[in-house]
């Protein structure tokens, strides 16, 4: 429902990472934020929000 919603007002499903990690795993949190940094960062910015700001 949320990548539907995501869709929906333009951007990629992609740029959502829902993971439970608990607080007694920091590696675990760091390695998370990495990956979705990497994943943003490889889509680039998106357009479709930057065009109805401009």
């Amino acid at each position: 429902m949320v990548t539907r919603m995501m869709e929906y007002i333009g951007l990629e499903p992609d740029r959502l990472l829902v993971k439970w990690v608990s607080g007694s795993e920091a590696q675990k949190f760091v390695d998370t934020v990495e990956q979705l940094t990497t994943q943003v960062r490889a889509l680039g910015p998106n357009r479709k929000l930057r065009e109805h700001y401009e």
